[in-house]
Order: C-alpha cells, then structure tokens, then sequence
C-alpha cells in the first residue's frame, strides 16, 4: 500500500506531466497560427484528450488518497490544491485547443497581427512555465509575483484589438476579424487561469487564499 508522501509524490508528477503537455500545445498553436498548419493544429487537438486524462487521473488519485490515507493539515492542501491546478491546467489546453480550430476554419492569422500574436503567445507561455516552476519548487514568492506578467498580456491584447478595429473600420473582412477576435482572447483567458494556478501554488503552501489581482 502506498504511503502518503509516495502517494503525494505520484500526484506532482502527474500534474507536471500534464503541463508540459499544455505547454506543447501552445507552442505548437502559436506556429499554427502564424503558418495556418492545419496538421499541427489536428494534433494539438489530439493532445487536448491527453491533457483531459490527466486532469481525471489526477482526480482519482486525490480520491483515492483522500479516502484511503486522510491526509490532513498540509497533505490536505496538497490535495486540494492539485484537484484544483489540474482543472485550471485542463482549462488552459482548451484555449489552445480554440486557436486549433480557429486555424482548421480561418487559415492563418492576418499578417500584420502575427508578431502580436507571437509575442502575446509567448508572454503567455513564459507565464505558465513560471507558475510550473513555482509549483515544482513550492515557491511562494515567485508565484505571488508571476501575475505581474499577466499585464502584459493584457496591453498585448488591447494593442491586438486596436489594429483589429481599424482594419474593421476600413472595411476589411469585418467577419473573419470578429472570429479573429474571439481566438486571440483565449491567450488573455489563460493568463487568467494561469494567474489562478499561482493562488492555489501559495493556498497550498500557506495555507490561507489570496486574490492576485
């Protein structure tokens, strides 16, 4: 029978395995985006079921732990905080999986939003490689401060919305630049789960919630 740190020790690898898959997926959608890659857009939507089976593997084994082994106190947070990270992580391959389809319908993004679009997605994807290496090594400080990047995505998208606008006002393909609107926000709403992963991260640790605003 599994002891509690092993068992403990099973669900962080878990939950690190599942996002780096999220984090391929969204360097491959940014590519996508960028060429209008149909393949590697139907694989991202592939990996999307992997990611899904993480988060369901996750979820019974903190069942399991929480049934059969009681954790309390920090072990409970534990529990608690990696149900939670891996519906956020579940969530944040979703939004890859959104610019997938965008790319399978609309082709590539216009070409004079793909260096926005690259560094937006990149922006984003820094900000979740921090928020995993915060998890990884329990580190509070960093992750009360990972959210800070979450602005910049946020101008990102302002600066996006503002080209996209005025190509709308000069009549140009005032449909495909409201779909185009539409995928780039999911960059924005996964900063937003990102930003919660890092809540959970210190929740866990210090045992008391916080809001990063």
């Amino acid at each position: 029978m599994y002891k509690l740190d092993e068992k403990t020790s099973v669900i962080k690898d878990c939950i690190l395995q599942m996002a780096n898959q999220v984090l391929k997926m969204h360097h491959m959608v940014i590519t996508a985006l960028v060429d209008g890659d149909i393949d590697k857009s139907l694989k991202v939507i592939e990996m999307d079921n992997y990611v899904n089976s993480y988060e369901v593997e996750i979820n019974e084994l903190s069942i399991e732990t929480l049934a059969l082994l009681q954790p309390v106190a920090k072990d409970l947070r534990f529990i608690i905080a990696s149900i939670k990270i891996a519906s956020e992580l579940e969530r944040i391959g979703d939004y890859a999986k959104n610019l997938a389809t965008y790319v399978i319908k609309n082709g590539k993004i216009d070409d004079n939003l793909k260096e926005l679009s690259i560094e937006v997605g990149n922006t984003f994807i820094n900000m979740l490689e921090h928020s995993i290496e915060a998890y990884d090594k329990n580190d509070t400080k960093m992750a009360m401060i990972i959210p800070e990047e979450d602005e910049k995505i946020n101008e990102l998208f302002k600066i996006m919305l503002n080209v996209i606008s005025e190509e709308m006002i000069n009549n140009k393909n005032i449909v495909i630049n409201v779909y185009t609107v539409a995928a780039l926000r999911n960059f924005e709403r996964a900063g937003d789960h990102t930003k919660n992963i890092c809540e959970h991260i210190i929740y866990q640790i210090k045992g008391h919630h916080v809001e990063l605003n």
